[in-house]
């Protein structure tokens, strides 16, 4: 709740620039939109990376413009999340790819090339686990005993997969000429995933937690990027 009362007040915000930019340009001409590749970094990975003593990640993110608006759209990026609770200790890491479509439902004022993006994306993480101890499930646990089994060496699980579908609710703004910044509300829905033996994924790369008897995930990333233009139109 408290990331969607700052995602909420950020996208005031740019909005209150973006008007307040549109207010000083005259719409008296056809706008030219420039077509190229964009390229960026999605920073919030970056700050938990240096917040969280248990988490790091890196996510770049991709854009390539077919028409005035859409967008062939991905991103590609690695985790590595350590866990540590009272009922198990673990450690989940990987690599995922999303490729997808972004649609621009914002209607520009001359000289401008901002979007209010709705996307979707499929997408794939390959990614491994490594298990350091668990409870056992005990019913019967009248003296309440600590029944944490703790592993000499860790079990470790390879080749483990997840393939999700993706909607995203966002926006980028071009705060220079050619640089954005943006950010964007990502829902996922789990299609098929690949558990340990005797285990479940509890954290998947990409998709972010996984909930038991819930196929539902979110996600939310703040991204600089550029763009290389190539041409206009």
């Amino acid at each position: 709740m408290r990331i969607l009362k700052y995602y909420i007040k950020y996208l005031i915000i740019l909005f209150s620039c973006n008007l307040f930019c549109q207010n000083q340009v005259k719409n008296d001409t056809v706008n030219e939109y420039k077509y190229g590749f964009r390229v960026g970094i999605d920073i919030s990975k970056q700050i938990r990376t240096l917040i969280e003593d248990n988490y790091k990640g890196i996510e770049f993110v991709g854009d390539y413009r077919l028409t005035k608006n859409l967008y062939l759209a991905s991103e590609i990026g690695n985790e590595n999340k350590h866990i540590d609770l009272d009922a198990l200790k673990y450690n989940s890491s990987g690599t995922y790819i999303k490729i997808g479509i972004d649609y621009n439902v914002y209607k520009n004022w001359t000289g401008m090339d901002n979007q209010i993006i709705v996307g979707f994306r499929f997408g794939r993480s390959q990614h491994k686990k490594k298990l350091f101890s668990y409870n056992v499930l005990d019913y019967n646990n009248y003296w309440n005993e600590d029944n944490r089994v703790t592993l000499n060496d860790y079990v470790e699980h390879n080749n483990l997969n997840a393939n999700w579908a993706e909607l995203q609710f966002g926006v980028k703004t071009e705060i220079i000429n050619n640089f954005f910044m943006g950010i964007s509300l990502q829902v996922h829905y789990l299609i098929s995933d690949k558990d340990p033996t005797n285990f479940e994924n509890l954290f998947i790369p990409g998709f972010n937690k996984v909930l038991t008897n819930n196929r539902y995930g979110s996600g939310i990333n703040y991204t600089i990027s550029y763009r290389l233009p190539l041409y206009k139109k």
